[in-house]
This record gives structure tokens, C-alpha cells and sequence, in this order.
């Protein structure tokens, strides 16, 4: 008999196998379609287009998913106000990935959103250790 958390552990890794399965079927349906069908050009912006939306599913889910209470070190709500504020910068950054790859110029897309992704990823990180820091003087 399995236990709670053992299910919630075999279901992440499958949702994380099929997830890797489908962007390894993409990729690979990308690479027979060039240049046959499709220009290379279209084929990287839809891999970014995939990348960013990937990014914005994932972050989406990380303020809903929550960690039992005796596993907290924290305040609960400083953890969610944290939770939420990662959530919702890493959603906008790979939002802005995603359009990136397909408003910038073929030559400017990967930078673009490059820095538009690590500017949130960089917000993430100051807030996280702003949130350690004040939690560790109290």
C-alpha cells in the first residue's frame, strides 16, 4: 500500500516523463519537417514559443503547491506571500519568452528573451534572500 505522498511522488514523476515525451516528440517532428516543410527559422521560434510556455505552465503551478506545516522553517503566509511572488514573476518572464520568440527579430529573439526570462529569475532570487534574511533577524 502506497501512501499519500508516495502517489504524489510517482504522479509528478510520470507527469514528468510525459512532459519531457512530448517536448522530445516536438523537437524531434521539428527536425524532420526543416527545411522540407518548414523554414529553420519558424522551427527555433516554435521551440521558444514551447520553452516559454513550459516555463509559464510550471511557475504557474509553484504557488499551489503547498508543503505540509511541520515542514515549514517560516512563517506560513511570508512563505505564500513568497510562493506568490514567484509565481507570478516567473509566469510574466516566461510569458515574455515565449512572446519574444515570436514578436523580436530572428537575429535579437534568443537574447531578448534570455534577459527578459533572467530578469524575473534575477527578481526571484533577491526576493527569496530578502525574505531569508528577515527571517533569519527575527
Amino acid at each position: 500500500m502506497t501512501t499519500n505522498s508516495a502517489q504524489t511522488s510517482l504522479f509528478s514523476i510520470s507527469r514528468g516523463l510525459i512532459i519531457a515525451g512530448v517536448l522530445l516528440g516536438v523537437a524531434m517532428t521539428l527536425k524532420l519537417l526543416v527545411p522540407d516543410h518548414i523554414s529553420p527559422d519558424l522551427a527555433r521560434r516554435m521551440m521558444g514559443v514551447l520553452m516559454g510556455m513550459l516555463v509559464l505552465i510550471y511557475a504557474n503551478i509553484v504557488p499551489k503547491a503547498l508543503s505540509p506545516l511541520i515542514q515549514m522553517r517560516c512563517d506560513p503566509t511570508e512563505e505564500q506571500a513568497i510562493r506568490r511572488f514567484t509565481g507570478w514573476t516567473l509566469v510574466l518572464g516566461g510569458a515574455g519568452y515565449a512572446a519574444a520568440w515570436v514578436i523580436a527579430p530572428m537575429q535579437y529573439a534568443n537574447t531578448v528573451s534570455a534577459i527578459l526570462l533572467g530578469a524575473a529569475l534575477l527578481q526571484v532570487i533577491a526576493r527569496w534572500m530578502w525574505g531569508a534574511m528577515k527571517g533569519s533577524r527575527a
